[in-house]
This record gives C-alpha cells, sequence and structure tokens, in this order.
C-alpha cells in the first residue's frame, strides 16, 4: 500500500511548481538528447535517485566514494554491454550530470507519505532508496513520457522535429546553468516552493 501512496504522490508532486526544478531540467535534457532520449531519461532519473537520497538522508560526507562508485558502474557497463553506440554514453553522461545538479537544486514539497520516508530517510538504508525511486517514477513521469516519445516517433518525424526540440532544449538548460551561476536559483526555487503552497 505505501507503494502505491508513494507513486501517487509522485505523481501528485509531478503537477506542483516545486518539482519543476527537476521536470523543466529532465524535459530540456529529453529534448536535446532526441533521439537517445531514453539512455538520457533513464540517467538523469538515476542520478536524481541516488544524489536526492545521498542528500536527503544525509549521506553527503562522502561524495567522493559515491562519485568513484558511479565511475565503476559506468565503466562495467561500458565493459560488459558493447552493443551500445558511443552516441548513448555521451546521452548517458549528460543525464548523470544533469540529474545531479537537478537533484542538488530540487526542494520537494511533501505529502504524508513522502513527507514519512524523507524523515525516516537516514535509517532505512537501502530500502529508503527504493522507496525514493518509487516516488520519483511518479515525480518525473514527465519525462519518462517524453523519452518514450521520442522512442516512438518514426525517424522521419524525429528529423524533422529536431531543431525545433533541441535548440530551447540547450537555451533553457544553459540559461538554468546562468541563473544557477549568479546566484537566482534559490530565489527562483524559493517561488516555486511558495507556488506549490509550501
Amino acid at each position: 500500500m505505501q507503494l502505491l501512496l508513494l507513486l501517487a504522490e509522485g505523481f501528485e508532486a509531478a503537477q506542483l511548481p516545486c518539482t519543476l526544478v527537476l521536470l523543466v531540467t529532465g524535459v530540456a535534457l529529453g529534448l536535446t538528447a532526441r533521439e537517445t532520449a531514453i539512455p538520457a531519461a533513464v540517467s538523469f532519473w538515476l542520478s536524481v535517485l541516488v544524489f536526492s537520497w545521498t542528500r536527503f538522508s544525509d549521506r553527503g560526507a562522502g561524495w567522493h566514494y559515491l562519485f568513484a562508485a558511479l565511475a565503476l558502474l559506468i565503466a562495467v557497463i561500458i565493459l560488459f554491454v558493447p552493443p551500445i553506440r558511443r552516441l548513448d554514453w555521451v546521452a548517458v553522461m549528460a543525464g548523470l550530470l544533469v540529474g545531479f545538479a537537478a537533484a542538488e537544486l530540487w526542494l520537494p514539497c511533501v505529502g504524508p507519505e513522502f513527507g514519512n520516508l524523507l524523515m525516516e530517510l537516514p535509517d532505512r538504508g537501502l530500502s529508503g532508496m527504493a522507496l525514493m525511486a518509487i516516488f520519483l517514477l511518479g515525480a518525473l513521469s514527465p519525462v519518462i513520457a517524453l523519452a518514450a516519445l521520442h522512442h516512438l516517433l518514426p525517424n522521419r518525424l524525429l528529423e524533422q522535429l529536431e531543431p525545433i526540440w533541441s535548440i530551447p532544449g540547450g537555451v533553457i538548460l544553459a540559461g538554468m546553468a546562468l541563473a544557477t551561476a549568479l546566484g537566482y536559483h534559490q530565489t527562483i526555487i524559493g517561488w516555486l516552493f511558495e507556488w506549490s503552497g509550501g
């Protein structure tokens, strides 16, 4: 039952402004990734999951170990999954980087189930990460839907839409990077959180 409640709260969070930090970066990544949207979306979701879990469970002191673990995981995948094209790896790396940035900037608005999870997260270990994964499936459902749409559309149509989608996606990511570098990110995130009723 808790799994369904967390998933439902994730879907609800996807409709709230406080989740836009995740959704805008994820959608911009998907628009920019084009035909590699699925590997980009999966790595984005995984990165948001790992870095959010690390941040909210107070395990952030060992960031260097986490980076080492991710580097090893990527190396294992590269070595043992030879059919993956090089372009997919660019999308995977972009997804990991954008996911890390989004997780670091995200100020979640929470319902009762996710609020309880966040309070218990330091004591839950990997089971907390699994529950957070369920919530993020719902919260990031628009990013997942966009990646699926990219996969389902005919290649010919994707080629026509590429300039229409990729330029705004890149501009959004660059704009977010600039706002963060200039220190405006906290103001923007605060506004989003307030608009969500937080």
